[in-house]
């Protein structure tokens, strides 16, 4: 669909004011979904016990100017439309993988590998995978069911394909999460205590320590995107065009986090989905705030972009480069006093801990998640190259320390 009208709005809304369930004729031809089939759907959705369930199935056109081809973006206006209830939509993303989305507002079941399994389950009937997604809701049984899917099923590439970096295409705010095949796992050490620089802990203790990390900050990006979404359902902007301008980045910050979630996704990209929450947050609070210049976002550090507080710019020599990068009070600090800084963002590559920065993890460490590019949007959808210019030998990286 070109356009989501206005009349295409109140017509969803309607729908699913009524059976819970609307399904664009034009997609329905395309995918082969009968009258049967949709009846089908509508019995799942007033059979769920345990989610408010609403079934929005549409081609969410890129050039579409209010929602550019996210799912999201247009599960956030109805539910903002319709007062913020309680409420978990199913429907389609182009490009996403899988196809298949479920967004939930509020007081909902996890929906967390929902989307997976069900499509796993079904890779070939997309109303199968639908009417799978209400089932899975009410039995809450989806992680252990992910669990359970091998290695190599749950994947489009083998780990002889080497380093997979997460990929964005298609529409603002639209990323399909690659994760990362090397055995990375986040090293998100606030504070850390300086060590000799000899040391290596023991692999068996590394990788323990760095699973509970993983386990923490997933949990973290988790909550901090429901809690947007939550936002983006209840508020409005304010009616300037800066403040609609803002609330159209906190809508594309929020689908983009969103999808990179509902995949098995990498340590490297949960980070990106936190830089990307915290981004769509700060662009929520700006629509609505009664400030009239137009959104941009903060310069955040570049060894840690999950640092919080002011930045200031030092330069930093790294094997046979100098950069200039935005660094927090104490990382700068530590550079100044040529230390290199504590706490700086590093994955597991093997049995060691790399710095994000020596790793190629496309956009991610080639913008600095954002620090170096203020359109890191713009930088995932493009793959663009060359966000890091160092003084010195371009484009080498530092071994790992």
């Amino acid at each position: 669909m070109d356009q989501i009208s206005d009349a295409t709005i109140a017509e969803i809304e309607d729908e699913l004011a009524g059976d819970g369930v609307w399904i664009d004729p034009a997609f329905a031809r395309n995918n082969d979904i009968s009258a049967s089939d949709e009846a089908r759907i509508e019995e799942a959705v007033a059979s769920a016990e345990r989610s408010d369930l609403k079934v929005v199935l549409v081609e969410v056109d890129i050039q579409d100017e209010r929602f550019q081809g996210s799912f999201s973006s247009l599960t956030a206006w109805l539910q903002d439309s319709t007062g913020g209830r309680d409420t978990t939509y199913v429907g389609w993303q182009e490009y996403s993988e899988p196809a298949l989305q479920v967004d939930a507002y509020g007081d909902q079941p996890d929906t967390t590998y929902v989307d997976s399994v069900a499509a796993h389950e079904h890779p070939d009937d997309f109303v199968d995978q639908v009417v799978r997604v209400q089932e899975l809701l009410d039995d809450g049984n989806a992680d252990a069911l992910w669990d359970e899917v091998p290695d190599d099923e749950k994947y489009s590439w083998t780990a002889d394909e080497g380093v997979q970096a997460s990929e964005v295409v298609g529409g603002v705010g639209i990323v399909v999460a690659l994760a990362v095949v090397v055995a990375a796992i986040v090293a998100w050490r606030r504070r850390r205590r300086a060590r000799p620089s000899g040391f290596t802990l023991p692999a068996t203790v590394l990788h323990t320590v760095r699973s509970a990390e993983d386990r923490r900050l997933r949990q973290q990006a988790d909550a901090e995107v429901l809690a947007l979404g939550e936002a983006i359902g209840r508020g409005e902007p304010t009616g300037s065009a800066d403040a609609l301008a803002a609330w159209q980045q906190a809508l594309d910050h929020y689908a983009a986090a969103r999808s990179i979630l509902s995949q098995d996704a990498a340590p490297a990209d949960v980070v990106g989905a936190l830089v990307l929450a915290r981004r769509g947050e700060d662009a929520r609070s700006s629509a609505q705030g009664r400030t009239s210049s137009a959104w941009e976002p903060g310069v955040r550090c570049w060894f840690n972009p999950l640092h919080e507080g002011r930045t200031s710019e030092v330069a930093w020599r790294d094997a046979d480069r100098e950069v200039d990068v935005p660094a927090c009070a104490a990382c700068a600090a530590d550079v100044r006093d040529g230390r290199e800084p504590r706490d700086i963002l590093d994955f597991i590559e093997g049995d060691r801990t790399v710095h994000y920065f020596r790793l190629d993890l496309g956009p991610w460490s080639r913008t600095g998640y954002g620090t170096l590019e203020p359109d890191l949007l713009g930088a995932l959808r493009s793959g663009g190259k060359g966000a890091l210019r160092g003084r010195g030998t371009r484009g080498r990286r530092g071994t790992a320390g």
